[in-house]
């Protein structure tokens, strides 16, 4: 895993949690610049910032580090509070359904890529 991937799992799972940086940064004692600098994959962080990452966000180790976009769809529940739909971890469902457009655009081109090469292959 790269320190890109990472940095990108630990992005989307604070959104998906609706942590901001700084509150993130405030949960585990370190500053909100490195947390960004750690989400951009410019700085590795330690094995014991990895764990109090993961507890602040309460997912497990390998949750963090194998993070699926996907598995957020097995664990959807919709309830309305104050007006606007959520959906399990009280996550705005906007950034679920946009996550979902991401997914189905990545199904169609790899649909179009398959197409493509069984057309020229007949």
């Amino acid at each position: 895993m790269t320190n890109n991937e990472l940095g990108e799992n630990i992005r989307k799972i604070r959104e998906l949690k609706g942590f901001s940086q700084q509150n993130l940064a405030d949960e585990i004692r370190m500053d909100q610049k490195t947390i960004s600098r750690i989400e951009k994959g410019e700085l590795s962080p330690k094995f014991e910032t990895l764990v109090g990452i993961a507890k602040a966000l309460s997912v497990s180790l390998s949750q963090l580090l194998a993070f699926n976009d996907n598995l957020i769809f097995n664990n959807y529940i919709q309830e309305q509070h104050g007006g606007k739909f959520v959906a399990y971890n009280n996550t705005e469902i906007e950034k679920v359904e946009e996550l979902y457009k991401q997914l189905l655009k990545g199904k169609d081109e790899i649909i179009a890529i398959l197409q493509n090469k069984n057309h020229s292959e007949q």
